[in-house]
């Protein structure tokens, strides 16, 4: 009953929409006094953190950022519900194996929900959910994103989740007006299809490929899609909007980091989340995050992998939490190649996303670096129009970004089906400098 009391008051916390950054900055303020105390004398790896700093708690801004492998090196004593990271791996992995989602880690603290993220930087990622942190995840995305906003309670919701994994919230939260159902990804394209079919959702969540080749079957659906897991490029969105609206969540392990407006701009989710950003260099920044409400698992001045464009303009919604222009990828995906001075030159993904999204005739690509002067090209479909499109697109969007292109390799391969439940990454870098 708590965990709904909770969802239903996310639901309807529309005080958490900030006119001013100084409303914004004091409200983050509050809420750090509060949960850096309590995290403090929970969490031992995050109190030896600030004794190791040498810092005072209200100087946590200052604080020495953290990434994964450390918190995956800390985990039993970072979390503040007692769980070891082999008994957390083990209960998320028995659920991958048995698609059985509802197994939950009883813990002091309550029921704990253990998730696994999809590994694609490396490193497979844990996370830990109370009951009340997933309602209010549930409440919180729910505003954001229900058709209509809060009056969309007024008729029968059916939200259709179609992720790779599956949560217990779905169920506890169930009540008459609103609906969820899980699709998962390891089912056959066409068995989601027929399934979504019948179901007739009114809201879809999932990650933007799987949609996309949802939506190539011809299901014929009206409801609004929201990306997630995955960035939402435009030609997905363009594609998509067959279906309704079409906006997108930025959420990874380390929780709901941005969500839309009513005018579908991305606005950080500043009123739960405080971010630093640390700047690229052309225009891009890395979130360093401290979430100011998740208890289970601490993130305390965590830096991500990501690399972020912000929008230069105010929102016309009118909301103080900046907004984002786009995510231009992952930082270890940026491609490292020759320029026309001889000079390493940092090619971020969204440039090659944007050039190759333009050819004619292509369903589906991926850009992979697999060499310090050698790109593979993976099209479909694999036609001699479709690769020297590509080719030349490729060129182009290298030149532009201080890349010598003449330097390069350029091969073109068939695109080998992504396997189900696996992330879409459409422009990668497998070689790494030594």
């Amino acid at each position: 009953m708590s965990a709904v009391l909770t969802l239903l008051g996310a639901l309807d916390d529309a005080r958490l929409t900030f006119r001013t950054r100084a409303a914004l900055d004091r409200h983050q303020d509050h809420l750090a006094h509060d949960h850096l105390r309590w995290v403090a004398a929970h969490s031992p790896a995050v109190a030896a953190r600030f004794r190791a700093a040498g810092l005072p708690l209200s100087r946590w801004r200052e604080l020495p950022p953290t990434d994964k492998a450390a918190m995956l090196a800390t985990f039993d004593t970072l979390n503040t519900v007692g769980v070891t990271l082999e008994g957390a791996l083990a209960v998320g992995r028995q659920a991958e194996r048995t698609r059985d989602f509802t197994p939950t880690l009883a813990t002091p603290a309550g029921p704990v929900t253990v998730g696994l993220s999809t590994g694609t930087s490396g490193t497979q990622g844990v996370f830990l959910v109370s009951r009340a942190e997933q309602a209010r995840w549930a409440g919180t995305v729910l505003r954001h994103l229900l058709p209509g906003g809060l009056w969309g309670l007024l008729r029968p919701q059916r939200v259709a989740f179609f992720l790779r994994a599956d949560s217990p919230l779905y169920r506890s939260v169930r009540r008459r007006q609103l609906e969820f159902r899980f699709f998962d990804l390891l089912r056959p394209l066409p068995e989601l299809a027929a399934e979504a079919q019948a179901y007739a959702p009114t809201l879809i969540v999932g990650p933007p490929g799987v949609l996309r080749a949802l939506h190539r079957t011809g299901v014929q659906l009206r409801a609004r899609v929201i990306g997630v897991a995955e960035v939402l490029d435009p030609d997905d969105e363009a594609a998509l909007r067959g279906w309704g609206d079409v906006v997108q969540v930025y959420q990874a392990t380390e929780g709901l980091l941005a969500l839309p407006c009513p005018h579908g701009s991305l606005h950080l989710n500043e009123a739960h989340v405080h971010f630093d950003l640390e700047p690229l260099g052309d225009g891009l920044h890395r979130p360093v995050i401290t979430d100011l409400r998740r208890r289970a698992q601490p993130f305390i001045r965590h830096r991500l992998d990501d690399a972020l464009r912000l929008h230069p303009d105010p929102c016309p919604c009118g909301q103080a939490a900046r907004r984002v222009h786009s995510i231009a990828g992952r930082q270890d995906d940026a491609l490292h190649l020759p320029g026309a001075a001889g000079e390493s030159v940092t090619v971020w993904p969204d440039f090659l996303r944007g050039a190759l999204a333009a050819v004619p005739d292509l369903r589906e690509y991926r850009a992979e670096q697999t060499g310090p002067h050698h790109i593979t090209l993976h099209l479909d479909p694999h036609t001699p129009d479709t690769q020297t499109h590509a080719r030349n697109a490729v060129r182009d969007a290298l030149h532009r970004s201080h890349a010598d292109p003449d330097q390069l390799i350029l091969d073109t391969r068939p695109l080998d089906p992504t396997p189900p439940g696996t992330k879409r990454r459409r422009v990668t870098r497998t070689w790494r400098p030594t």
